[in-house]
Parts: C-alpha cells; sequence; structure tokens
C-alpha cells in the first residue's frame, strides 16, 4: 500500500460521481455504532471505560456480491465484508477472483480509517485507488500504530471479469475497518510477558478479534513470537526459542483451556520453567472471561508442573503504599490522605530547599531535588543526605521497584541518569544512558513503571509536549539502553505525568493561574479528562483514577466524584512511591 497526504479539495473532487456508492458502503460499515479508537476522537469527561469485551455483540452479516454488479459496487462490497472476522472472511472472499481468493491474508494488517473514502480510477485499466483518512493500523500480531493527524493512505485495486462477473484480481492483504467497527470486532488485550527478575507481570497490550473461537489462539501465539518492539530487551519470557503450538488451535472447554506446546522444547524444560511458562500463559488467557485454568501439553501429551503448591505466579498491576511523602514547611513528610507527620529519624534537609520528593517502595529511601532543581539527593533515616547526581533541568526523581533512582536531564542532551542509593557516592557515580531520541527534547517528567521494565517520559520541543512509553534494557540491575518508545496521544500538551495502573497514566500541563485540566491516557481505552483544576501545579497518583491528586498553591486536593476536595495545606509535592 501507497502513502500519499492529500489536500482536502483533492480529496473531495476524487470523491465526485462515487460519492452515492461509497456511501451505501459507509452505511453497512456505521450501524456498528459511534464508539472511537482508543487515542483518537472526541475526549469525554468521565471515568475511563470498561474493556471493550464488555460490549454488547453486534451480529454482522457482510453482503455477498450480486449478480451484475459494477467496479465499484465489488470495492465497496469487499470493503463492507472486512467485518468477517468470525468465519475467517468467508464472504469477502467471495469478492476475489479464484485466483487471489484461496492466497489473500486477511489477517496480514488492519487499516482503520474515519468515517468515509474516496474512490479514484488507477492509472491502469480496470485499476482503482482507493484513498482513506487513516487513524491507526493493527499488525499481524496486534500492535496498534496510531496514525499521524491528518494521514491518508492508497488502497490499489485491479480488477478482472470472471464468468461475465467483475471480481478483484488484485489487492493488498489485510482489511480496512471503519473505527466504530473496529471498536465493535476487536478488543485490547495485556499479554503478559515478564520482568527480566521474572517477579512481575510485563503487559504488552494487544488489538485482536474478540468474542470469536480464535481469539485464546491469537494471543498465545503472539506471546510465543514475543513482546512488542518497544517491549524487545525489556521484558523476559518463559518460553525457549522455537517452541510453537503443535496445531494453530487452543481450545477451551469448561474454563480450561488446553495448549498443545512442541514436545521437545517443552520436554526439556525445567518444572520451573515451564511452571512460568504456566503462568505467563494463565496471566494472559484469564482476560478472556471462557478461560479460568491453563493445561500445558507437549503434543498432546500432559507434563508435569510439580508440586503445585510452589507455582509463583507474577505480580500483576503492583499496587503502591497508600502513604504519600512530601514537602511541609521545607521538611520532607509522610501524608496519609489526611494527615502529615516527619519522617522517623530523617534528618533536615531544610537548608537544601527540597522539591518533587520520591519514596522507595518499601518506604526507607527517599530522594529529591535540591535548590534551583539542578542537585538530587537521596536521604535514609539515620543517614545524611547524599548528592547522587548533578544537571541542568532535572526531572523529579523516580524509584524503581529495585530501589535504584531514575533522573533526566532538562537540557535537550538526551542524558538519563540512574543509581542505587545504598551506593551512589561521588566514588560510585550515577550511570549515565545517552538517549538518542531525547536528544534536542527538554524533558520534564520520567517517571518508572511500577514493573520496572518500562519508563514514562514527557517531552518538549517547539513548545509542542510528546508522551513516550520506553522499555528498560539492563544487564543484572544496572541500566544499559533505553528501547525506541511508542507515543500516547495527547491533546493537554503536557509537562506532568504519573502512573495510575500497569496500562494508565495521567498527564497534565501545570499551570499557576489557569484552568488545568488532567488528562488519563490507557493503552487499552479512550483518553478521558477529569473536570479542569484551577492552578494545578503537581499531580500524584495511586492505584486508580480515582485516587489522583493535585496541588493548588500549597494545598492538595483529591478527586472526590467529579469534582476536587482539599486535603490538606501547607503541603507539596506529595508523591506515592515509585
Amino acid at each position: 500500500m501507497s502513502r500519499k497526504h492529500s489536500s482536502p479539495t483533492a480529496r473531495t473532487a476524487l470523491r465526485g460521481a462515487w460519492q452515492a456508492l461509497v456511501m451505501a458502503a459507509v452505511v453497512l460499515l456505521a450501524v456498528a455504532g459511534c464508539a472511537s479508537i482508543p487515542m483518537h476522537g472526541p475526549v469525554g469527561k468521565s471515568d475511563p471505560l470498561t474493556q471493550r469485551e464488555s460490549q454488547p455483540d453486534i451480529d454482522f452479516q457482510p453482503r455477498k456480491p450480486v449478480t451484475g454488479a459494477s467496479p465499484a459496487s465489488i470495492i465497496a462490497g469487499f470493503i463492507a465484508a472486512g467485518t468477517g472476522v468470525r468465519d475467517d472472511f468467508q464472504v469477502a472472499r467471495q469478492y476475489l477472483a479464484p485466483a487471489l481468493a484461496g492466497k489473500w491474508k486477511a489477517d496480514r494488517r488492519t487499516l482503520v480509517y474515519k468515517k468515509t473514502y474516496a474512490v479514484a480510477s488507477g492509472e491502469a485499466k480496470n485499476s482503482f485507488d482507493v484513498t482513506f483518512d487513516v487513524l491507526s493500523t493493527v499488525d499481524d500480531t496486534g500492535v496498534l500504530t496510531p496514525a499521524p493527524d491528518n494521514d491518508t493512505e492508497v488502497v490499489p485495486f485491479t480488477l478482472v471479469q470472471v464468468d461475465g462477473e467483475w471480481r478483484i484480481s488484485s489487492v493488498p492483504d489485510g482489511i480496512v475497518l471503519q473505527e466504530s467497527t473496529f471498536a465493535s470486532l476487536f478488543s485490547a488485550y495485556s499479554l503478559y510477558f515478564y520482568d527480566p527478575t521474572f517477579t512481575y507481570a510485563v503487559p504488552d497490550v494487544r488489538w485482536l478479534p474478540t468474542r470469536t473461537p480464535v481469539t485464546p489462539t491469537l494471543m498465545v501465539r503472539d506471546i510465543l513470537a514475543g513482546p512488542a518492539p518497544y517491549l524487545k530487551g525489556a521484558v523476559a519470557t518463559a518460553f525457549p526459542e522455537g517452541i510453537s503450538l503443535v496445531r494453530d488451535s487452543v481450545a477451551v472447554s469448561s474454563g480450561v483451556a488446553t495448549v498443545d506446546l512442541t514436545a521437545q522444547p517443552l520436554l526439556d524444560a525445567s518444572v520451573k520453567a515451564r511452571q512460568q511458562m504456566h503462568e505467563q500463559l494463565l496471566a494472559t488467557l484469564q482476560a478472556l472471561s471462557s478461560v479460568t485454568k491453563v493445561t500445558l501439553r507437549a503434543d498432546k501429551s500432559d507434563v508435569s508442573l510439580g508440586d503445585s503448591s510452589t507455582l509463583q505466579p507474577p505480580i500483576i498491576d503492583k499496587t503502591v503504599p497508600s502513604t504519600q511523602v512530601a514537602v511541609s514547611k521545607n521538611e520532607l513528610v509522610t501524608f496519609d490522605g489526611t494527615h502529615t507527620q516527619p519522617i522517623s529519624g530523617l534528618p533536615p534537609v531544610a537548608s537544601l530547599a527540597p522539591s518533587e520528593p520520591a519514596m522507595s517502595y518499601d518506604g526507607k529511601d527517599f530522594a529529591f531535588l535540591a535548590g534551583p532543581g539542578d542537585e538530587l539527593y537521596t536521604v535514609s533515616a539515620g543517614q545524611q543526605p547524599v548528592k547522587a547526581a548533578t544537571g541542568p533541568g532535572l526531572t523529579g526523581p523516580s524509584f524503581a521497584p529495585n530501589g535504584w533512582v531514575w533522573t533526566a536531564l532538562g537540557d535537550g542532551s538526551g542524558t538519563v541518569k540512574a543509581f542505587n542509593p545504598q551506593s551512589a557516592t561521588p566514588h560510585d557515580p550515577a550511570v549515565e544512558l545517552d538517549v538518542p531520541w531525547l536528544e534536542g527534547q527538554t524533558v520534564t517528567a520520567f517517571r518508572v513503571s511500577r514493573d520496572g521494565a518500562r519508563v514514562l517520559v514527557i517531552s518538549s520541543s517547539g513548545g509542542v509536549s510528546t508522551v513516550h512509553l520506553a522499555g528498560i534494557l539492563k544487564i543484572g540491575d544496572v541500566p544499559k539502553e533505553l528501547t525506541a518508545p511508542i507515543t500516547l496521544p495527547a491533546s493537554t500538551n503536557p509537562t506532568l505525568g504519573v502512573w495510575v495502573g500497569e496500562t494508565t497514566v495521567a498527564v497534565m500541563r501545570a499551570s499557576t493561574t489557569d484552568p488545568v485540566t488532567i488528562e488519563v491516557l490507557d493503552l487499552k481505552r479512550d483518553p478521558v479528562t477529569l473536570n479542569p483544576v484551577p492552578g494545578a501545579q503537581w499531580l500524584s497518583a495511586g492505584n486508580d483514577v480515582r485516587d489522583i491528586y493535585v496541588q493548588t498553591g500549597k494545598d492538595v486536593s483529591v478527586r472526590v466524584g467529579s469534582g476536587w476536595d482539599v486535603q490538606a495545606k501547607d503541603l507539596r509535592d506529595s508523591s506515592f512511591a515509585g
């Protein structure tokens, strides 16, 4: 498929005489409803939507070709028949010439487009170019990539006559779906991989056909194929290289998903490795209401998983403690949502003018920026503060679950620093990472995920902010690199961001005077904006979108219903662990 950018005038001209025929196909697709796919379209003011799997089951019945149909009608009918995910696109294949029908691969790619498309005659005889306003594309492993704004794509068709009827003899593999139809036919699922320590489950969100018998098969097949590009090297899998499904089918009966894998790799694996395979599959497949258990088999033969009491499920969606660290009267304090109190044994830090504090998950170590924000200190009970990192415009520190602290320089150098507060001294300096995709960007927020394998980065260039998610590559505990990121489209041009859940972040553009809108971005759901907060300057989040706190002046407020309620005064920069 070729990609072109065309002006609105050109697109209008292309529609011309084809408008009526094209709109007939659009009407067929529009009956699915008006839901939009995540990260596109208007932003609502409500709590994030539930999973797509909970939507009503819509029965799509594509229309077969009619006798004497014109080329335009055949093209429109084929596009409309892209809804046939549940019967392997049998109707769509009827629009194809016999030589193509058996070779065309519908699952190679899904192109998601806006409300309509335009058809024009191609340069060759009986060829046509169909132009779509693209929202996103989904590859054959379910990885969704949002398209740039105002992006268009041209899909070429060639037709021939077969027994006097027009049929499609050439079209690229894949289907095209209108956004509302895509939202009805596909759902976002978390395929779980492990962090490198095999302690935490790391979600890898894929968009797959929902409520179909093939969904479990696709989920297992994609797990075996490995993580999405931005997570490669940052996560681990229990499955050895070369292992695969014996047959392209995962049967589910009475809640049990039976996974038949190639025998030798499975039999060669240790009992512990098999247990980890089982737990990785169970964590993933339990997203389906039809699956409660998983059985692993080596080509139809049961394999031992050892003592079931030794099964160690990974931690999914790690929670943070309810207590935050904050600054009050220039000292670090704890804040439980109602009361503040000094931190026992912590030395005074007022002389360092602390800001943007962070706390380790066990509540024993703390970090903060000093003075104008070009120095970062760590401190713990019974120990004096240690200067652990320096640099212009440091982002507020962020603790990973393993206790390492991260920060990024805001000078456009693309430099990220990480260090272990138990050993960070002038003789054991921070690890410095050069991140090419951050060069020339002013980094304003850098937050490690609660599974320790990913990072949320907000940066800006030319006054335009970008929200990134990247993977963290390590050797042992030592960070070595950040992967090339994915981007979460945000409408608020944010400067600050925090993790809310394993696939959810909250972002905002801080201001001392203007109303500030907090935007909740989720890899699985539509963006949501919360009611504005005048003069919001800081943001923190616990374990739910209802557990979001904002700072205005020296007051800290929490979400109550659709509004905000002051919980503490003379407090600033409150932050949950992490």
